[in-house]
């Protein structure tokens, strides 16, 4: 294949479930794309599926210990300018490569699109996206990082970004397990402008086996994923604004750490939590629901989990 002009970085650990799902619906995308899979263990077959498409790339990384670390490895032996990641569990939503193709015209750090959330069947169970209006249009890195600051709301296989921006930014952190995305996003949204397309181009699968469902049984360890990004970024903001902003972002992470905690049985800290939104009054409230999308985040989960107690 010539040079691509874009490369999808596809992290693989034990992922025959849903891998031949994911691996379908980058077939006839477009001319362009390369596809590098990165396996840290593909012994339940999936090594064996990913070898079967023709073209793709696979590299073992026996020794990895993360999806970060994964990606990474695949961002460092990326052909293209521009790079977009995907999960083994995702999906990619038909004539979603032209899309990105026709954004890519038009400069950014970060080009965005909206994401349906589905569940273990790939039925659409919600949706996934910042609140950047029903449009498509050009942000400011600065407006974005308002929002995003608040609350991570890009599904992780619904951005593409520039190679070599991310190369210098670092890559993504591998100390963060579960909002290393997070901190690039914000990071990419300092650097330039953001693109943004609300249509739900790809889909994000959630289940229980999730990082967010198994790792926040560490409370304080989920705390600290949380507060990490916020801490780094919200000096980028003018002083005044910071201090707005901060406050939202606070009222998120503790709902959300809350939440966490909540879905372990250990619900002590979600009264507090709910105290601090109070405290935030109506203007607050409005900002804090818009930023966070937090009843389009949290229905979907709350269906799965009913879902769960009904099949048990």
């Amino acid at each position: 294949m010539s040079a691509p002009w874009l490369s999808v970085l596809m992290p693989i650990y034990r992922g025959a479930a849903t891998l031949p799902r994911t691996l379908a619906s980058l077939a006839d995308q477009g001319p362009g794309i390369e596809v590098i899979a990165v396996v840290q263990d593909g012994s339940d077959g999936s090594r064996a599926m990913l070898e079967a498409v023709p073209g793709l790339r696979v590299i073992d990384a026996p020794d990895s210990t993360s999806w970060m670390q994964n990606t990474n490895i695949a961002l460092r032996a990326a052909r293209a300018p521009l790079v977009t990641m995907l999960h083994q569990d995702d999906l990619w939503r038909p004539g979603h490569g032209a899309a990105l193709r026709a954004a890519a015209q038009h400069p950014a750090a970060l080009w965005i699109c909206g994401a349906d959330l589905v569940d273990a069947g790939d039925r659409v169970v919600g949706r996934m996206a910042p609140p950047f209006g029903p449009a498509p249009r050009c942000l400011e890195g600065a407006e974005a990082l308002r929002h995003l600051l608040v609350q991570n709301t890009v599904a992780l296989p619904a951005a593409m970004f520039s190679r070599d921006a991310s190369l210098r930014a670092g890559g993504l952190d591998e100390s963060l397990w579960y909002t290393a995305d997070w901190d690039l996003w914000l990071r990419l949204a300092r650097s330039g402008p953001v693109a943004w397309d609300p249509a739900a181009r790809v889909a994000f699968r959630i289940h229980a086996g999730s990082l967010t469902l198994t790792g926040s049984r560490d409370g304080a360890g989920f705390r600290q994923q949380l507060e990490t990004p916020v801490a780094r970024h919200l000096a980028a903001l003018p002083a005044p604004e910071a201090a707005r902003i901060g406050r939202l972002a606070r009222c998120s992470n503790a709902l959300n750490a809350a939440l966490a905690g909540a879905y372990h049985g250990q619900r002590g800290e979600l009264a507090r939590a709910l105290r601090g939104i109070a405290a935030l009054g109506p203007c607050g409230w409005r900002d804090f629901l818009r930023d966070t999308q937090i009843v389009a985040r949290l229905r979907p989960r709350l269906r799965l989990k009913a879902q769960r107690r009904g099949a048990a």
